[in-house]
Formats: structure tokens, sequence, C-alpha cells
């Protein structure tokens, strides 16, 4: 597996990450394999996002990792929160802080290594944005924090009120 170094950090990660959007319909054992057989491969890198199945892929996930004993130093985990469905985003402090709690504890972790804002809220205060950020960084429930499908224009907004360096903006792809 050939690996890079995520934006400025010194996170190493895969060129390949693993997308965890549909794990949630995955039978338990065959969960269990792909997992194995990523981690196997040196894809320890693992994107997920609050509203993948509601939730549970975050949960099914964990209870893969739980199964076969991985530590949490072996990977590295990312996940997004913003959509809200059938409200469209929220970038909002407490939307963001629950989020955050939240995929925490289903994915039964302490941290997450990277925190992404996932699809641009065009209404967001940058003021409360910062201080959430500024909170999840402080406590160490967030180590790194980026954005996915932003304009150049967009992160530059951003960037004007965040302590934080944005280290990634993920774009949707598929093969």
């Amino acid at each position: 597996m050939n690996y890079q170094i995520l934006g400025k950090t010194k996170l190493k990660v895969p060129i390949v990450g693993v997308g965890c959007m549909r794990m949630a319909s995955m039978p338990s054992q065959d969960l269990q394999n792909f997992i194995a057989r990523c981690l196997d491969l040196g894809m320890n890198f693992f994107d997920h996002a609050d509203i993948y199945g509601d939730g549970r892929c975050e949960e099914v996930f964990a209870d893969g990792i739980k199964s076969l004993n991985v530590s949490r130093d072996k990977m590295i985990l990312q996940s997004k929160c913003g959509i809200v469905p059938g409200k469209m985003y929220d970038f909002s402090a407490s939307h963001i802080l629950q989020s955050v709690d939240g995929i925490l504890k289903r994915l039964k972790t302490d941290y997450l290594d990277v925190l992404i804002l996932h699809r641009p809220d065009v209404l967001f205060d940058g003021e409360e944005l910062a201080d959430a950020f500024d909170k999840l960084l402080k406590s160490g429930k967030v180590l790194h924090f980026g954005v996915s499908n932003h304009s150049p224009i967009q992160i530059q907004l951003l960037k004007k009120y965040l302590n934080q360096d944005l280290i990634v903006n993920q774009m949707q792809f598929g093969l």
C-alpha cells in the first residue's frame, strides 16, 4: 500500500481510504472479514459520517473493531457532520458539538482524527463555528478539521473565522 501525509498533519494515511457508508447492511461476519482484510492490506483510514445509516454504520463498525480486538492507535478515524435530513445543513455550534458526541459514542472512541463539515452551509455563523472547533480541539475530541465538497471561495471564507487549518476538502467521487 502506498501512503501519503494528510494535509499539513503528521497523519500517514493510505492513498485509498475505506468508505463506511454501506456498512450497516453487512452481516456481522462479513463486516469483520472486510475490516480485517482492509487492515491486512494497510488500509487503516476509515471514513464515516453521522448520517450514514442514521448512525448505524458507525455502530456496526465499532462492534466489528471490538470483535477483532483492534487497538484504536492502529486506525485513523474520520467522520463528517453538518447534514440534517429534512433540514438540509446545520453548522451551528450546538449541532456540531452534539453530532461529535454522538459520533464518538457510536464509534466507541474518545477522539476523531479528522472531523469533516459535510457539504457547505451557506448560512453558517463563522464565530459560532469557530467556537465549536475550538471546544472540540481543546477537549481532545477532534484532532484535525476539514470540509467536503466546498469551493475554494467557501474554504477561504471559513478560514477567516477558524483558528485551525482545514486539512482536506473531500470531494464526492465514484468509480
